[in-house]
């Protein structure tokens, strides 16, 4: 599975066993799992962490279930994608589940093999909708009129967009995820390690600000610190634009796209 590596994991299961079993597999598999015992630690989670790009919950739990847990996240954040699991075959909450947009369901026990693939389908889900959000803004930024001239920006975007790696910033940068580099209007800007880590984790949940101790985290350097962190911010900032990336004084930082 090629993408799983780039997904960051919210696991909620009540059910010990059950929980520590796949949690070996997503650990190997995904770039980070949080886990959690039931609907309501799993809700504060997702509050806490900005960085969780999918939702895999158990249905019946106690405190909170799976489906009232998934209202209240998708109140958050409507576009994170839910896979549920289930030992028992309800319709009403099927029903209720497809309402509120599960992309897939599961019946315990697991099979592993077919976990991976749903959540392949969750990382083309993510991609796809992170890539009509980075059309929407730059297509609402068209001022004139003119329909030839906004098909043409659109015809041009749209071509930008499909082309596999490619992520679409403020100000015309475009990053490649494939070849690590930042582009604006066919310049080339190296970066280096330290600043390829910090730009793809912002791109990736451009969504959201990110706090300070959650980016410092996905940073190779055995001396992370805020003050770390802020130096290669300011690095790319040099390098690029001042405005690209926004700092929530107390809070973190956000990609502008």
């Amino acid at each position: 599975m090629d993408n799983l590596d780039k997904l960051s994991i919210l696991y909620v299961e009540d059910d010990v066993g059950t929980r520590e079993n796949l949690l070996f597999y997503l650990q190997h598999s995904c770039k980070k799992v949080f886990t959690a015992a039931d609907g309501a630690e799993g809700l504060e989670l997702f509050k806490k962490e900005p960085s969780i790009d999918l939702v895999i919950s158990d249905i019946y739990m106690p405190k909170m279930d799976g489906l009232m847990m998934m209202r209240e996240i998708k109140k958050l954040d409507a576009h994170t994608p839910f896979l549920l699991l289930t030992a028992y075959s309800n319709q009403e909450y099927m029903l209720e589940a497809i309402e509120l947009g599960v992309l897939s369901y599961l019946v315990k026990p697991i099979d592993v093999k077919v976990l991976f693939q749903k959540m392949e389908l969750a990382y083309t889900t993510i991609y796809e909708q992170k890539t009509l959000d980075v059309l929407v803004k730059k297509m609402s930024s068209v001022t004139s009129l003119d329909m030839q001239e906004f098909i043409t920006v659109f015809d041009k975007t749209l071509k930008e967009l499909s082309t596999e790696g490619l992520f679409l910033l403020a100000d015309n940068y475009q990053y490649d995820f494939n070849h690590k580099s930042i582009t604006k209007e066919g310049e080339e800007i190296k970066l280096n390690h330290q600043e390829i880590e910090i730009l793809e984790y912002l791109i990736r949940h451009h969504n959201s600000v990110v706090p300070y101790e959650t980016l410092m985290q996905f940073t190779s350097s055995e001396n992370q610190s805020v003050e770390l962190l802020r130096t290669v911010i300011k690095s790319i900032r040099k390098k690029t634009d001042k405005t690209l990336i926004s700092n929530l004084s107390g809070v973190g930082y956000k990609i502008n796209v």
